[in-house]
């Protein structure tokens, strides 16, 4: 089955942080997939692609971050981090209509808020119990 613990022994930030993180990961692969779609631009296709693929990692972290590994929620941190400057600058330069803004923003607070419920001490008191690399 899973080697993750039960919810009891989790505490809350660590499962906020995970949900953060997957639903800001769906939203901007989704977001890619969009962005790749509807431009002709190659500039702009490869754009897209590299939010699908920082979406896709991004869950894959988070996932083995809420099973107790210090090493993949310090990764999953790194990646969102990156991820919203990456998101920033995709703003700025790209000029997205401000529906797209919106999006843009929702994911960003939401892989800012994941990385900082991470960062708590109850997390990482929780990460060093665990033991995990």
């Amino acid at each position: 089955m899973s080697d993750s613990p039960p919810d009891a022994t989790r505490p809350r930030t660590v499962t906020a942080a995970f949900w953060c993180w997957l639903v800001a990961a769906i939203l901007a692969a989704a977001f890619g997939m969009l962005i790749g779609t509807f431009t002709t631009a190659l500039v702009f296709q490869v754009a897209g692609l590299i939010l699908v693929v920082a979406g896709l990692a991004q869950g894959y972290l988070a996932g083995r971050a809420r099973r107790g590994s210090r090493r993949f929620a310090n990764a999953a941190v790194g990646l969102s981090m990156a991820s919203v400057a990456y998101l920033g600058v995709l703003i700025v330069v790209a000029g997205i209509a401000p529906f797209g803004v919106l999006i843009v923003a929702v994911i960003m607070v939401l892989f800012i808020t994941g990385s900082a419920m991470n960062q708590r001490s109850t997390s990482q008191q929780w990460y060093e119990s665990r033991g995990h690399a």
